[in-house]
């Protein structure tokens, strides 16, 4: 996933391992305020509520993504969630993503 986000490729910037509060996140965009979250079966739904409610009340977005959909950066379901990701960045920056050929 960081391949697709780093250096603002979907037209966006992300920060990766970005600290706020006592949270790291994943895959962070400052100006859309989303945090993607990469989930694997390690996580606690009732702890990632929490959080995500947490980072709610701050005006951040979480969007999860299982880890298990994610077996080669061609499959359609990682082009799907990145697609997506850039979406919601459209809408929530309230401009369209400049794309890094």
């Amino acid at each position: 996933m960081w391949e697709q986000l780093r250096g603002g490729r979907q037209g966006f910037k992300f920060r990766r391992e970005h600290p706020i509060d006592i949270y790291r996140l994943d895959f962070f965009c400052p100006e859309a305020m989303l945090n993607v979250e990469m989930d694997g079966e390690q996580h606690d739904p009732n702890r990632d509520a929490k959080r995500d409610l947490v980072l709610a009340e701050l005006g951040i977005l979480t969007f999860r993504v299982p880890n298990r959909e994610f077996f080669g950066l061609d499959q359609p379901e990682f082009v799907n969630f990145v697609d997506e990701i850039r979406s919601i960045c459209e809408v929530r920056a309230g401009r369209p993503a400049f794309r890094k050929p």
